[in-house]
Formats: structure tokens, sequence, C-alpha cells
């Protein structure tokens, strides 16, 4: 029963929910359709870019010989590029002297700047829109007062001549100049030197140009001013004699009795180009003062009683023309420097006590026109090389110890007026080629071993009027040679082939003449 009643309930409930749900309405016609309107967006104004923040300049300021300008860094974070400018007239003519891609390089140094010009600088910014902003323009301040100038004292002499002077004081100090001139208005004036420490007030003099002298000072702004002007000369005393530093070109003093050395403080005569002493009774040796003199041509020293080496130190003396040392006591070898004297023409070195060979190194001196050797102690044998002193006159190497044979390059040069090659231990033959010297006047061969015949060639030389070749090993005179050649040598001055092995005469000699010349020489 009460499963029945349950049942029941359930039953009626549901008949009250179906009874209470209204019946669904009648669907309301479709709307008819309508079409979209599409709104178009606002537009977005986006401002244009603007240009950089101009820099402003902070300072111009000379420092010696370079102006520095500094400005202020940009700020501006699309930074680009500095651009510095500058120009003379604040409009045209405008330079640019840098572009910097780093926003702190804010310093730059324009180099040999003349300050006494006038010149604006400034500076551009640019980003990175290309927009560029401009600082003002600056000038730096020129300065116009010209420094103080300075007194040039007398010059000094202690070993050398020496310019001192009073020291500038200015804060804006740059330099010292030194000027020379020929002249005390120093006219034409010649800038020796430069001297950029305030605190260096002395100064040697280079004497190969002394004369005048005068100080400029030199501010940092390029203006200037003259010190006084003084004269660069010294009076040197040598042999009781006074000699101007400045003036002395010239010194002779042949034979007049000098005695004692040459006096070292002759190097301060720096301008000497010609020192004769010849004929003297000096003594000593070839002092290396004498070395310094650069602007010597001419040296005579002979006939005095001198002694010691040549010194190695001659070479430098590259203007000499001129040495003559004969008649002293001179001894050792040659120094190879004595042979980088090329314009050397003259050079006597005979009657001393030389001794060694004679280096081919002779052909360096191409402008030799006179060699003499004579009377000294040589040895070993003559240098081939002597044939290309083309320009060589004058060649003297007797009584000597010389050997071996006479170099067949001898007649190369072409030049030659005299030859003296006796009193030595030549061997061999006479060169035929000797007769290419057209030149020849005077040939010695005299006291050798040469053997052999005269050759016909050189008896073909007209103008041979000295001819001394006797005391060798020679064994033939052609009938050629002596008696159809040309040459007249019954007119020589000299003429001597006697000691040597001549066998049969020369037909055109008479006996009395082959008397002659075999037993002793004959002259004109």
């Amino acid at each position: 029963m009460v499963k029945y009643h349950f049942y029941l309930i359930i039953l009626i409930g549901l008949s009250f929910q179906c009874a209470s749900t209204p019946p669904e309405p009648n669907p309301e016609p479709a709307p008819e359709p309508v079409a979209e309107i599409i709104q178009e967006p606002e537009p977005v104004i986006v401002p244009p870019p603007m240009p950089p923040k101009p820099v402003l300049m902070h300072s111009i300021v000379y420092d010696y010989d370079r102006m520095v300008i500094k400005w202020y860094s940009s700020s501006e974070t699309n930074f680009k590029s500095y651009m510095l400018l500058k120009s003379n007239n604040k409009n045209l003519n405008v330079d640019t002297l840098f572009v910097g891609t780093n926003p702190k390089d804010t310093t730059f140094s324009l180099q040999d700047f003349d300050p006494t010009i006038s010149n604006w600088f400034w500076v551009l910014v640019v980003n990175e829109h290309d927009l560029i902003s401009e600082s003002g323009k600056s000038t730096h301040k020129l300065e116009d007062v010209p420094p103080e100038n300075v007194v040039l004292y007398p010059v000094e002499f202690d070993n050398q001549l020496k310019l001192r002077w009073s020291k500038n004081n200015d804060d804006d100090f740059s330099h010292y100049e030194i000027y020379v001139s020929s002249s005390d208005e120093m006219q034409n004036q010649t800038l020796l030197d430069t001297l950029n420490d305030v605190q260096d007030t002395l100064f040697v003099i280079p004497m190969d140009s002394a004369y005048f002298y005068q100080i400029t000072v030199a501010d940092k702004w390029g203006l200037r001013s003259q010190s006084n002007v003084v004269m660069g000369d010294y009076i040197v005393e040598l042999w009781d004699s006074e000699y101007s530093v400045i003036d002395t070109r010239e010194i002779d003093l042949s034979s007049a009795k000098l005695t004692g050395e040459i006096p070292t403080e002759i190097r301060y005569l720096l301008n000497l180009e010609v020192l004769k002493i010849q004929n003297n009774y000096l003594t000593g040796n070839f002092i290396e003062e004498l070395c310094t003199l650069k602007n010597l041509r001419h040296i005579n020293l002979s006939n005095n009683q001198l002694t010691g080496l040549i010194p190695a130190s001659i070479h430098h003396l590259r203007n000499l023309e001129e040495l003559w040392l004969s008649r002293n006591q001179f001894y050792g070898e040659l120094p190879f420097q004595i042979f980088m004297l090329h314009n050397l023409n003259h050079l006597n070195l005979s009657e001393n006590k030389i001794d060694g060979e004679l280096s081919e190194s002779i052909s360096r001196l191409s402008n030799l026109e006179y060699l003499n050797l004579w009377d000294n102690n040589m040895s070993g044998l003559i240098p081939r090389d002597i044939g290309e002193l083309d320009k060589l006159e004058f060649l003297s190497l007797g009584s000597n110890n010389f050997s071996g044979a006479i170099p067949t390059e001898l007649a190369n040069a072409v030049s030659l007026k005299s030859v003296a090659l006796f009193e030595n231990s030549l061997t061999g033959t006479i060169p035929e080629n000797l007769g290419a010297l057209k030149n020849l006047e005077y040939l010695s061969l005299f006291d050798n071993e040469l053997v052999g015949a005269i050759p016909d060639e050189l008896m073909r030389v007209l103008d041979l009027t000295y001819f001394k070749i006797n005391n060798n090993q020679l064994d033939t005179i052609s009938h050629e040679s002596m008696c159809e050649s040309g040459y007249n040598w019954s007119n020589s001055i000299y003429f001597d082939v006697s000691q040597n092995k001549f066998k049969d005469p020369p037909i055109c000699f008479s006996t009395d003449e082959m008397r002659e010349i075999q037993s002793s020489f004959l002259k004109k």
C-alpha cells in the first residue's frame, strides 16, 4: 500500500510539471538584410624628426706650433657625428677639419697653424636623420705684443767659437732662431739653427760660413723680435803673427826660418785654403789638427824635418788638390784613406822613408796629374791600375824597390809626358805599347834589370827628348828604330843607352858616336 502511494505521488508531480510548461510561440519572420558600414581608423600623426641640440664651443688655444680647439660633448641619443669647420673670413672658404663619430671626441689639434691670421671655428652636430645643428663661431685671441728681445754677447773662444745671449723671460716663448750673414746689416741672412728650449742660450758657431750673427726670438703667437748683431771673428796667433779666423784664406811662410812644431792652434783657421810652410826647420808630426781644416786645397810642408806617419784622418780633407810633403822623414805605409782624396791632382811624397806597396787604389785618384814617390822604400809590383789615370802627366817611382815587369797598362795613361822608373829591380822587356804615349818627353829606366830590345815603336815618339835606359841588360838597338824612325837621337837633350849588352850598333852611328854612347851618354 505504501508502495502504491509512492508511485501515485510521482505520477501527480509529473502531471503538474507538464501542465505548467507554456506552448512554444510561432517564429517571427527574419528581418530584411542591411548593408554593413566599415569605419576608417583615425590617422596617427607622427611628428617630424627634430635636429640635434647644438653644442657650445669650449676653448681655442694656441700651443706653440698648433691650435687646439675644444667643444662640449653632445647629449643626443641619436648622435651620428661631429663636423669641425674653419674659415678665415667667417663665411667663405670653409674647410672641414675633422669628422668624428664618437660623441666623446671633442678635441682637435690643428698643426702648423699661423696664429697671426684670424680664423673662425665652429662645430656641426649630425644626428641619425642627417639633420644638422650648428654651434656659434669662435676665434682665437691674437697676441699683439712681440716677445722680449735678447742681448747677444760678443763671440767667445774656448777651443770653439761660441755665441751666448740673455734668456727670454716671456711665458709664451716658442724658440730662438740663429741667423748668419756676410753683412753687418744681416742682408741675405741664413738660418743656422732653431733652439726650442728657453734655457738654451749657447750656440757653437760652424765656422765654414762665419761672419755676422743675430738671434731672433719667436713667441707662440708667431711674433718675433731681433737681438743686436755681433761679428763672429777671433784672432789666432801663429809663429808670432796674428790671423783672423774669418779673413785668413792663405798662409805663406815658405823659407821663413820657422822652427819647432806646427802649432795646434792652426785648427781654428777653419776658412784656411792654402798653407805653404816649405823650406823651414819644422819638426814633429803631420798634426791631426791639419786634417780638420776641411777647406784646405793646397798643403806644402816640403823640405822640413817632419816625421811620423801620414795620418789616416787625411781623408777629411775632401777639397784637397795639392799635397807636397817631399824631403822630410815621414815613414810607414801610405794610409789607404789617402786614395779617398778624389780632388787631388798633385801628390809629392818624394825623399821620405815611406815603405810598403803602392796600392791599386791609386786609380781612385782620377784627377791626379802629378805623382812623385821618388826616393822612398816602397816595394812590390807597379800596380796595373795606374794606367787608369788618364789625366796623369808626371810619374816618378824611381829610387825604390819596385820589382817585376813594367805593366803594359801604363800605356793607357795617354796624358803621360814624363815616366821615371829608374833605380828599381824591374825585370822583363820594355813594353812595345809605350810607343802609344805620343806626348812622352821624358823616359828614365836606368839601373834596372830590363832585357831584350829597345822597341821600335818607342823610337817613333818624336817628342821624346830625354831617354836614359843605361845600366840594364838590353841587347838590341835596331837600325830601323834608330836610323829610319824619324827619331832625332843626336839632338836629344839627354840620350844614354850605355852599360847594356848591345852588340852591333846601327850603321847610322859613327864609330866615335857609338863609343860615346856605350861609354857614357850623349848630351846636346
